[in-house]
């Protein structure tokens, strides 16, 4: 679940958009929609969105309906803004990235978001009907909705929220992930604007040492069933997962569900470890349990002791 937060938070943090046109150049990827539409001022309502990577039949994503909406943003922009996060969220997502994805596009796409968020304006992207393709592996999910709010101040970070409703999967052959993949998944965050168009660059493509954006956490939950994560604290994206870092705040609810799950699906390391992380955890006034944890060089510590997670 930690991996698969770590993706979904790149591909939210990267979600931006242009005030002009700024065509999603035909090196990275291809885009088809069945439908689209204007509504009112700042709004766009689209119907049939397919998005496919340059030269990479197999890594597709689909949306039967996506809207966009952002303060002073004319309906090409809008349209560019779903290419956008669209893009980044399947790059992040099925792991596979494209040369043809310039750091200028995205440069020349977020210059004017960066000075919405600066005006403490604020833009809105949904996803219904999602389905990402990577090969033989589908991840669909019922709804996806993200919030991406700045402040009227320079030094200020970039607010954001992402809600994702009705998460699955099938065809993988990675037995935790089918059976430990949450329903749904909520997160609250803040990030400096200024680290947007980088991080979209580094994640779309093949990402620089360099590239390290501080990520602030303030709520996050996951579900699955009656087991619930949730968690805050503080984290330096990479793009890499193995390379980007991590402490924070973890609660459980139903944690002998999800080492049960674990035990069920072949994964004898992790249930172990989750059984070892139990005997040092903090019981909770709601009944859960929660953990100081950190993330370093792909190395998970609970209460400054690593687990072999893998």
């Amino acid at each position: 679940m930690k991996t698969l937060f770590i993706t979904t938070a790149l591909a939210v943090l990267s979600c931006i958009g242009p005030a002009g046109a700024t065509a999603l150049p035909a090196t990275c990827g291809h885009v088809q929609v069945g439908s689209s539409q204007p509504h009112g001022n700042g709004a766009l309502a689209g119907h049939g969105y397919d998005l496919s990577l340059a030269g990479d039949a197999d890594q597709t994503f689909h949306a039967t309906d996506i809207a966009a909406s952002g303060t002073g943003l004319p309906p090409q922009a809008l349209r560019d803004m779903e290419d956008v996060a669209s893009l980044v969220m399947l790059a992040t997502l099925t792991g596979h990235h494209s040369q043809g994805c310039s750091q200028d596009y995205f440069v020349s796409a977020a210059t004017p978001i960066m000075e919405g968020l600066r005006a403490g304006h604020s833009y809105d992207l949904t996803w219904q009907g999602g389905l990402l393709t990577s090969g033989q592996t589908k991840l669909s999910f019922r709804r996806a909705h993200l919030h991406l709010a700045g402040a009227a101040s320079g030094s200020a970070p970039a607010t954001l929220t992402l809600d994702t409703q009705g998460i699955g999967i099938t065809g993988t052959h990675n037995t935790l992930l089918a059976s430990a993949l949450p329903q749904q998944a909520a997160a609250n965050a803040s990030v400096p604007g200024e680290s947007l168009v980088p991080l979209a660059a580094a994640i779309t493509g093949h990402p620089p040492e360099n590239v390290r954006v501080p990520l602030h956490v303030a709520s996050l939950t996951a579900q699955r069933g009656a087991m619930q994560i949730t968690g805050n604290g503080d984290a330096n994206l990479t793009g890499n997962t193995d390379a980007s870092s991590a402490t924070g705040h973890i609660q459980v609810q139903n944690l002998d569900a999800v080492i049960e799950t674990l035990r069920n699906a072949g994964q004898t390391r992790a249930s172990a470890a989750l059984i070892l992380a139990k005997l040092f955890g903090h019981k909770a006034p709601s009944g859960g349990t929660s953990w100081d944890v950190s993330w370093e060089g792909g190395v998970m510590t609970v209460n400054h002791i690593p687990l072999p997670i893998r």
